[in-house]
Order: structure tokens, then sequence, then C-alpha cells
């Protein structure tokens, strides 16, 4: 997939509404293709992301993250040339987020 390199997302004070919604969060993660690994401290979990990401882990991670409400800013570390343009699209719910910039 990668290249063996890897990104350190962070997960801060994620609520979860129950232990089946934690469980399905956790189950979640383990699905993403370029998810290697997680862990805690304190209230903050940390993602290991292989890198250069692929679309379908990309799209997966923006689910989650607007989901669980952690801050999207942190996806745009993950942007490549290998990402296809809907990334990056003015248009989408997550650009304002991600890039800091709105559509207008």
């Amino acid at each position: 997939m990668g290249d063996g390199s890897t990104v350190v997302l962070e997960a801060t004070d994620v609520w979860y509404y129950s232990r089946g919604d934690e469980a399905a969060f956790f189950e979640w993660l383990d699905r993403i293709p370029s998810v290697r690994s997680y862990g805690g401290r304190v209230s903050t979990l940390e993602i290991v992301v292989e890198t250069p990401v692929d679309d379908e882990s990309l799209r997966e991670l923006l689910a989650i993250f607007d989901r669980y409400r952690i801050d999207l800013a942190q996806l745009r570390q993950l942007d490549n040339s290998q990402i296809g343009p809907w990334f990056r699209d003015p248009q989408k719910f997550w650009h304002e987020y991600v890039f800091g910039t709105s559509a207008n």
C-alpha cells in the first residue's frame, strides 16, 4: 500500500453514546486499510496511518472523524498526488474544516 511512512492523527475527548457505539468506533478503525495501529494516552487516542493514504482509507477517515467529531483539519496532512480531486473539492462539506477555506 504505502511507502512505510506513517502519520499520527489524534482523536481527543471522543464521546461514545454507549458501549456498542465505542465498540463500533474501534471496529470501524480496524477496517480502514491505512490504519496501522492505535493506542490511547489519557483522553487522546493516537491513530497511526500509513502514507501515502489511498482514496478508500481517506473517505473512511473523513466519515469516522466527522461522525465522532474529531478535528478534520488533521486530514490535510494526508493529501497527496494519488488522492483524487474529490478530496480538494471546495463544494464538499469537509473542505472548510480540512483546508480552512470556504467555497466562496
